[in-house]
């Protein structure tokens, strides 16, 4: 197999295609990271007529879906062209590459993976967005950066959805799956792409359902305030003193230690959709947002963890850009990779030092002697803006640190410019 990580900003873009056929883009990064660094990528494949066999989707959180949105409304404006073209009106070549054509996708939908109250959902954020902006308060300031990435990708979720339906551009959505959600079920089989063997490891039922209850609990603490101020029409300072608006900020503000922050283990998180892929004596893990203690579950739900011993893969994509939450030292005894792909560049705090670290850690402790590398779709080089510049150096030098520290067995590779970084 042969891995490539794209420059995608915070988020994850991943271009995995077979050694003899089968090409998958996971996840598309956000949207500037798309325009500036994936678009170019994706032309080219298209100029060189390679086809994306599956365009996958692990969960709805904008630094994911953000840049696949944009990557559709280029094949419309495309579409739109040619439907010009031959009725024979005028019109202009659209001023940006043309993506591969998309043979199908793989994406949860946000109604398919809640059934209700979408929505009330998307009302309920979009209600947020006067209140919680231009305020000069720098606890709402938090709380509204909090939430910002979730009121974007929920929109951006449904607006993917529509964009691929038959009425529109006609991608077929999960038909892997018949259709339905892309999710762990007994028994079924692995899905072929090309050479490669996937098999899914998560969502479980067990997950959807967390995530059900989580936006329902999210929901029930939130809407009576919203009504409230939408009432009101309070949208000014001097509404944000009124005791509804008050209680609302306050309810927000400990909300978003845990539901709506990029560095917490979100409802969103909970459904990221994530692979077992197998092909020949090749094998790579790709976890989306996921926990580790998901990724394990799915593994012995398919029989894939060995019965001694850690499982041994050849790549694993670090999960959520190697934060806090979503690793421990349970999953690193467990299961060790010879590549670990961390996609983030700081934002957050992502990749959290404290994971590399603890990875380090745990290899050192066991039993085997293997070399094994570290890859970063950004460095100090590429980040854009001087937070990201500053953290990725504290980076660069924790991982220096680390390889003086494995006495030669961790190596590492940071992206300094370009658009991509090929692993594998």
């Amino acid at each position: 197999m042969r891995l490539t990580a794209l420059r995608a900003g915070q988020g994850d873009c991943l271009l995995l295609e077979g050694a003899t056929k089968g090409r998958i883009l996971v996840d598309a990064g956000v949207p500037d990271a798309y325009r500036e660094f994936i678009r170019p990528v994706m032309g080219q494949l298209r100029d060189d007529g390679k086809d994306l066999d599956v365009v996958y989707v692990s969960h709805i959180d904008e630094d994911h879906i953000g840049g696949v949105l944009e990557m559709l409304n280029d094949e419309l404006l495309w579409r739109v062209h040619e439907f010009k073209l031959s009725s024979s009106q005028r019109t202009k070549v659209p001023d940006r590459p043309r993506p591969a054509r998309i043979k199908k996708i793989w994406h949860n939908a946000f109604k398919e993976q809640l059934r209700d109250h979408v929505d009330q959902i998307e009302d309920t954020l979009a209600a947020m967005a006067p209140i919680l902006s231009g305020t000069d308060s720098p606890a709402l300031r938090k709380v509204a950066e909090a939430v910002n990435g979730l009121g974007t990708s929920v929109p951006q979720a449904i607006a993917v959805s529509r964009r691929i339906g038959p009425k529109q551009l006609n991608i077929p959505l999960n038909p892997d799956a018949h259709g339905k959600l892309m999710m762990r079920r007994n028994g079924q089989a692995p899905i072929k792409i090309g050479s490669m063997k996937l098999t899914i490891l998560g969502p479980s039922g067990t997950d959807l359902d967390k995530l059900r209850e989580e936006w329902k609990k999210w929901l029930d603490g939130h809407s009576p305030q919203l009504t409230k101020i939408k009432t009101k029409g309070a949208t000014d300072e001097a509404s944000i003193g009124n005791s509804d608006v008050a209680a609302f900020l306050a309810q927000m503000a400990l909300t978003a230690q845990t539901f709506g922050d990029p560095s917490a283990v979100t409802p969103p998180n909970l459904a990221s959709l994530m692979f077992f892929v197998r092909e020949a004596d090749q094998t790579i893990l790709l976890t989306g947002d996921g926990r580790g203690d998901q990724v394990l579950a799915g593994l012995r739900a398919t029989n894939l963890m060995p019965a001694a011993g850690p499982l041994h893969v050849d790549v694993l994509k670090v999960m959520h850009h190697g934060a806090e939450n979503n690793i421990d030292p349970e999953f690193c005894d467990n299961v060790i990779a010879d590549h670990y792909v961390f996609c983030g560049n700081g934002v957050s705090g992502n990749p959290d030092p404290k994971v590399l670290q603890l990875i380090v850690d745990r290899r050192l402790a066991g039993g085997d002697t293997d070399a094994f590398k570290f890859w970063f779709n950004s460095s100090e080089a590429a980040a854009e803006k001087p937070p990201q510049k500053a953290f990725m150096k504290n980076i660069e030098a924790k991982v220096a640190e680390l390889q003086a520290a494995s006495r030669g067995r961790l190596k590492a590779k940071f992206l300094t410019s370009g658009t991509s970084l090929k692993v594998l």
